[in-house]
């Protein structure tokens, strides 16, 4: 069966494109230049945390782009990484009533407590940076706020967040 001649065009102008690929993709010329990966944007990271009463704000924001050497900690007196600013209000142990998963994986005792006074502080800073950063992609982090001494009281905050991390 013979094609009609505006259809012959037509497969000729669908197939140029996958030639010039192809041809590309042989090695006949330099590498082109990499694309960066745009920033997603918020709405693929669900919705924003509710902040407020003992979690007022965490870092990296929820559905912001951060780089993977802001996720390290090199300062041990100055902690970065994933963080939260957090109030005492209404917990007698402190900083034991709050717990921190990153990617579904407990970190509390890594946890680094930033504490501007130990007579009964009211405010304080809880931050996890592994030594090597976060490596690049998508992370999910949540802080609970939880009686230590009962475990089988009902939680009483619980915040998550998302974010990505680029090299």
């Amino acid at each position: 069966m013979r094609l009609p001649v505006p259809s012959r065009r037509f497969l000729l102008a669908a197939a140029l494109p996958a030639l010039l690929l192809a041809g590309a993709a042989c090695g006949d010329g330099p590498d082109p230049v990499p694309t960066p990966t745009p920033t997603p944007d918020a709405s693929q990271f669900g919705p924003a945390p509710k902040l407020g009463g003992n979690i007022l704000k965490v870092y990296p924001e929820h559905g912001s782009t951060v780089t993977q050497a802001s996720t390290r900690s090199p300062d041990p007196s100055r902690p970065g990484g994933i963080c939260a600013e957090v109030s005492f209000e209404g917990t007698p142990q402190y900083g034991q009533w709050f717990r921190m998963a990153v990617d579904g994986v407990e970190v509390t005792d890594r946890l680094t407590w930033v504490i501007p006074t130990r007579d009964q502080p009211q405010n304080g800073r809880v931050c996890y940076a592994p030594p090597e950063g976060l490596q690049p992609g998508k992370h999910e982090a949540a802080l609970a706020v939880q009686d230590p001494l009962n475990p089988n009281a009902p939680t009483k905050q619980v915040v998550g967040w998302a974010f990505m991390v680029s090299e």
